[in-house]
């Protein structure tokens, strides 16, 4: 991999394009009106004005680098296609649109690099406690300055798992399952759902309809800080063809590895 492309300079990057979505996307909060999308999900002037700073920014220092984001790319001549670059940066300029739009400060900022289908490196700003979480590959996991570690124990009445809303595909009888046995949270913002696992602060997070923008940078995240990170099947995401990619709905579970086992195991599948 060239110099410039080093990890550790591609993680700080990203932190600085994460940061910068984020605070300019929370100028504009409580300032713009929604409007929505073909698929009905709700997006906001913010989410393009984060978008597009994002995308200035990288066109200016990698332009030879290819890009994949959640809403429109206005000058897609100004990066590489997917087919030109082993570099591509996925980038979600909101996670939380909801919350946003109804005046919720949880949003976060996401932004990742992949190598050949592969996350190499990431980072989540929170805009609502100002920190930033940030991965890159065999270089570990931290928010803020502080390194991250899953936690990794067996399932127990005490284990907290993150899940996404089940309001377009149907909830799994797994999940169902989970619900009469553990603690479940859900925050809206589904980058910060993973990025807690790597922190510690919940034990798993399941998601069975979420897209690569949402996660790309949070499994990083997990898997330097010692967790796993799958689909629903126990395979891995990576390599992906991101040529390929148009927006699929993604199933992953994300925990330590003990806990992973368990969950996994409620699926009643084997991996493939």
């Amino acid at each position: 991999m060239p110099a410039e492309c080093d990890p550790l300079e591609l993680r700080r990057f990203a932190v600085e394009l994460a940061r910068l979505g984020g605070e300019n996307a929370d100028r504009l909060f409580g300032k713009v009106s929604v409007t929505r999308k073909e698929d009905q999900s709700p997006v906001t002037e913010a989410d393009h004005v984060a978008q597009r700073v994002i995308l200035k920014a990288l066109a200016e220092r990698y332009p030879d680098h290819a890009v994949l984001v959640e809403e429109i790319v206005h000058e897609p001549e100004c990066h590489a296609r997917l087919d030109e670059s082993p570099h591509c940066w996925v980038i979600d300029p909101i996670d939380g649109t909801r919350n946003f739009a109804r005046g919720s400060r949880l949003f976060a900022t996401s932004v990742a690099v992949l190598h050949r289908g592969r996350p190499v490196a990431g980072a989540i700003y929170d805009v609502g406690s100002c920190s930033s979480y940030s991965a890159s590959r065999d270089g570990g996991a931290t928010l803020d300055e502080m390194p991250l570690h899953v936690t990794n124990h067996a399932a127990g009445p005490d284990t907290i798992i993150a899940v996404g809303s089940f309001r377009r595909q149907s909830m799994p009888s797994a999940v169902r399952g989970w619900m009469e046995r553990y603690h479940m949270r859900n925050q809206g913002v589904t980058c910060l759902h993973f990025a807690a696992v790597a922190a510690g602060l919940v034990d798993a997070a399941f998601s069975i309809d979420c897209k690569l923008w949402d996660v790309a940078a949070a499994a990083l995240l997990i898997e330097e800080a010692g967790g796993l990170f799958t689909d629903d099947r126990g395979n891995p995401l990576w390599p992906m063809a991101l040529d390929r990619y148009t927006g699929q709905s993604l199933q992953v579970l994300a925990a330590g590895p003990d806990i992973h086992r368990t969950l996994l195991a409620s699926f009643d599948v084997e991996p493939t």
